[in-house]
């Protein structure tokens, strides 16, 4: 038994405009949330310049390390 419900075009266009908006909206408040909040900014600050600096490692030696912190639990 198929279940089927037929949408006017326009109706599904103003669906999909709003969808965007929404997801141009929580970006946005993404963004503000982060700027205010100071310990969140120095903490990025921080990652930032020792990336800069090069203190990165592997992203498959991180994969592993959080593979064997979770077997652990």
């Amino acid at each position: 038994m198929a279940n089927t419900v037929q949408v006017p075009a326009e109706l599904f266009r103003k669906f999909l405009q709003a969808g965007r908006a929404l997801d141009k909206f929580h970006d946005a408040f993404e963004d503000f949330l982060i700027t205010h909040d100071p310990t969140l900014l120095r903490e990025l600050r921080q990652a930032r310049r020792e990336h800069l600096a090069g203190k990165t490692r592997p992203f498959e030696e991180f994969e592993q390390e959080l593979s064997y912190k979770s077997r652990r639990r």
